[in-house]
């Protein structure tokens, strides 16, 4: 399965007039964007730790990679997991009543995922991003 799956599902949750479609809808955006990261990130060599720690992992990954497009991801990849546990967990949020919020959101996992694509189809920006995220880590072992 590709993570642009997920995004396709989340388009089609807006599609149903419904406040758990649209929860479900961002929910389903911020995995598609997440997965995609995670992809990105492991064909730079760099492989997420399983379990919940994996999601602030990518984003600092990103955030630190010395590459604006991927400190850009990381503070989308924030906002959307924050509106993503917001949909599944705060049920008395007002923010999901509507379509117009969360279809917002799903433009941004789909703007933040064709980012990714740019940034995975150059060998030079990939070879940047790869050396700052290794010297992000270094630092961090020291």
């Amino acid at each position: 399965m590709e993570p642009i799956q997920f995004l396709e599902v989340a388009k089609k949750f807006l599609n149903v007039p419904s406040e758990a479609a649209y929860r479900s809808a961002v929910s389903r955006a911020y995995y598609a964007t997440f997965h995609a990261a995670t992809a990105f990130l492991a064909k730079l060599g760099f492989r997420a730790s399983g379990g919940p720690q994996a999601h602030g992992e990518v984003r600092a990954r990103l955030n630190n990679c010395g590459n604006d497009d991927g400190a850009q991801i990381a503070r989308w990849l924030r906002e959307l997991h924050g509106h993503r546990i917001e949909a599944d967990y705060e049920l008395t949020s007002a923010l999901f009543k509507a379509q117009f919020k969360p279809a917002s959101w799903v433009l941004l996992a789909e703007q933040a995922i064709r980012t990714l694509n740019t940034l995975a189809a150059s060998p030079n920006l990939c070879d940047q991003i790869r050396k700052g995220i290794r010297a992000y880590e270094e630092k961090l072992k020291s």
